[in-house]
């Protein structure tokens, strides 16, 4: 089988789920995981032969993703602001709008400082950070043990060292427990669940089907519950002048703003991402 046969007859099967271009993308993206054939061979060289020994793992994964399953499932890795990340349905896949809430941070990091991420997944915006200041002491906290084995296994494909710490965001920080977290950060930043259930209406099959809802939702009657939890955090474990950064809820940036304002937080912004939609904010305790 060449590769444009198996990407033009994969296209075919495809275009339920998605667009023309979408498809080949993703097929190409296969074809490179598996075979080494980069995208372009597409273009300039179709009759190219597929590799007798991938031809199982490209049927597979061309199964796969017509039942939805996200392609960074399927190659069970993603890209993350120049990290390469193991992921699983374990743990959220990694946004573009969450590398532009570590891009922000890394405009303000000075190298050398301490950061806490909180509801940490995947690792992928404690790595990416870790990775950016190799001085920093950077730690990642979440509640589920299999996304931890996933952080720790992230840490070491990309030769970083953050400190993973199973813990209850939702409940406080038991110091004693941690001693290692009873010193001030200069950061506390996190990508917390912020969806509400009756948001899943508006959300693609791939998601709904394959992502980790206990990462992903809160209940309509109280929205803000991690953001009431992460502004407690950074009350107790921001040093003075540190800063609270977080994603949001495009629909309740006001209502975030509002919390940590009464929360005792300065300087509170709301930051648009690429798409002109409020996804980010920023706080610097008192």
């Amino acid at each position: 089988m060449t590769v444009k046969e198996y990407i033009d007859t994969g296209i075919e099967r495809l275009l339920l789920l998605y667009p023309t271009e979408e498809a080949r993308a993703l097929l190409c993206r296969v074809a490179d995981f598996f075979c080494g054939i980069p995208a372009h061979s597409y273009y300039v060289d179709p009759n190219l032969l597929l590799p007798d020994a991938s031809l199982p793992d490209l049927q597979k994964a061309l199964d796969e993703l017509l039942r939805s399953r996200p392609i960074q499932y399927v190659l069970g890795e993603t890209f993350f602001e120049g990290c390469t990340l193991k992921v699983s349905e374990d743990v959220l896949i990694p946004r573009p709008e969450t590398e532009e809430l570590v891009r922000w941070a890394k405009s303000l990091l000075s190298g050398a400082g301490s950061v806490l991420d909180l509801c940490t997944g995947s690792g992928a915006i404690a790595i990416s950070l870790a990775k950016a200041f190799p001085q920093a002491e950077v730690y990642g906290i979440d509640i589920c043990e299999e996304a931890l084995e996933i952080a720790q296994e992230n840490n070491g494909l990309n030769k970083v060292e953050v400190h993973f710490i199973k813990a209850d965001v939702l409940q406080p920080p038991d110091l004693l427990a941690f001693s290692v977290l009873s010193h001030p950060f200069d950061l506390i930043i996190s990508n917390p669940p912020y969806v509400r259930f009756s948001e899943k209406l508006l959300m693609r099959a791939n998601v709904l089907e394959y992502e980790p809802h206990q990462a992903l939702f809160v209940p309509d009657d109280d929205p803000l519950l991690f953001y009431r939890a992460l502004a407690d955090w950074g009350a107790l474990l921001l040093k003075e002048g540190g800063i609270l950064m977080t994603e949001i809820n495009e629909q309740m940036g006001q209502e975030v703003k509002q919390l940590l304002i009464n929360k005792g937080y300065l300087s509170v912004k709301i930051r648009e991402d690429l798409n002109n939609k409020p996804r980010m904010c920023y706080a610097v305790k008192s």
